[in-house]
């Protein structure tokens, strides 16, 4: 979570550099930076804390995504029956690591869709173009990942 959440920072910083940079210009980031060293320790770890935060609000965000992209097999094969995966998941050990890597191309993708949109929106195109390709690489690995795990639940 910690991750997907400064990676989407980072782009964020990439996007709105020109506003960034006028706040840290700020009188008030200027009034910030005289305070005492124990409130900067307090804020790094408030910003750890915000860009976990942001990870995992993707994550579940991907999660609702996920529930649409399952509505069509064509888009994204599933097989929500748990205690069959469970069961295979000791037969096939592999599923579990399939499962993690899946759970991972979800939240990139949706990490990916966002600042596309993000992008979109701030009229970066090329930036746009580049988030759009990488959402499709890690949906089409997601799609691979759930096709595997499908096929291994198979009876």
């Amino acid at each position: 979570m910690f991750l997907t959440g400064l990676i989407f920072i980072g782009c964020c910083v990439l996007l709105y550099h020109n506003k960034i940079i006028t706040f840290v210009e700020s009188n008030f980031f200027k009034s910030v930076k005289d305070i005492n060293v124990g409130l900067e320790t307090v804020i790094t770890i408030s910003f750890c804390a915000i860009i976990y935060e942001i990870g995992l609000i993707i994550n579940r965000i991907g999660s609702l995504l996920e529930n649409l992209l399952k509505e069509c097999p064509i888009l994204l094969p599933f097989d929500d029956d748990h205690k069959k995966f469970s069961e295979k998941k000791k037969q096939f050990p592999i599923m579990e690591i399939l499962s993690r890597e899946y759970a991972l191309s979800r939240t990139s993708m949706t990490l990916f869709l966002i600042t596309t949109v993000i992008a979109c929106f701030q009229k970066h195109w090329i930036f746009s173009i580049v988030m759009f390709v990488l959402t499709l690489i890690f949906y089409f690995s997601m799609k691979k990942h759930a096709g595997k795990i499908v096929e291994l639940m198979k009876d």
